[in-house]
């Protein structure tokens, strides 16, 4: 007869593993099999404030979270924006990529101008400092401008589209300061400087194209709103200012003869 202890060890060992093992199977239920919780509801995935997707698991099911920025998504996932945009002027992805090597080439013919103009003609000294960080300042805020104008068109996302359109306003002031108000214009200057600015206002205007739809969708916020609504007039005000001065009559240089007897 095999001995068993009068005080049942064994069963008292054996007791913590049942209320682990329900523990286990509750955890390894689907959501849809999961307990109720307070008021008879499922646990659900949580939807962000704005839009652009971002894929997240709840059980063994797969939900699609609503993201206001592509910075707010995961990196290597695929990339999707709200069901209602679509992109009205996808050919302006072009003109970005083309773009990127056009801002090198200006802005190394600036920084030659600016040397040259610098030490042989009568430069105020804190003035051709300020144009030279001005100078620096354009190929950090032209690569800002890329990233954000790209994902902003291409998904429809507030954020992105806001800072995409704030960036081409910066830009575009930056760029007319040196076609009209630095202190030696070259017919260089002008040239390049007038190409550069009229592709930022291109790319500016389909951005606010996009940006119109954008402000149709209904998962748009009034802040959003407001902010999307200002950067389109603050374009739309500097483009005023750039044509507006090109219409305008330009002195003619003509060579003056004196004739003496």
């Amino acid at each position: 007869v095999p001995f068993r202890s009068p005080n049942n060890s064994g069963a008292s060992a054996r007791a913590p593993a049942a209320p682990m093992a329900a523990e286990d199977a509750e955890n390894a239920l689907p959501a849809e099999a999961a307990p109720l919780g307070p008021g008879g509801a499922r646990p659900r995935a949580s939807a962000s404030k704005s839009y652009g997707t971002e894929a997240t698991t709840v059980g063994t099911e797969t939900r699609t979270e609503v993201c206001c920025s592509v910075l707010h998504t995961a990196p290597g996932l695929d990339k999707k924006g709200h069901e209602e945009y679509s992109n009205v002027t996808p050919w302006v992805l072009r003109v970005f990529f083309v773009h990127t090597y056009y801002a090198y080439i200006y802005v190394f013919y600036m920084f030659v101008l600016a040397f040259y103009k610098g030490y042989a003609l009568e430069y105020p000294e804190w003035r051709r400092w300020t144009e030279m960080v001005l100078i620096m300042f354009i190929p950090a805020l032209q690569h800002l401008r890329f990233y954000f104008g790209y994902w902003g068109n291409e998904l429809g996302m507030a954020h992105d589209m806001s800072f995409f359109l704030l960036l081409c306003t910066v830009v575009m002031c930056i760029l007319l300061y040196f076609l009209c108000m630095q202190a030696y214009i070259m017919p260089l200057d002008s040239t390049f400087l007038f190409i550069a600015i009229v592709v930022v206002i291109l790319e500016a205007l389909c951005g606010s194209v996009n940006a119109l739809q954008v402000l149709k969708l209904p998962t748009t916020t009034r802040t959003q709103t407001v902010v999307l609504s200002a950067c389109i007039l603050s374009v739309l005000a500097v483009i005023t200012v750039f044509v507006a001065r090109e219409l305008r009559f330009h002195e003619a240089l003509v060579d003056s003869y004196k004739y003496t007897s």
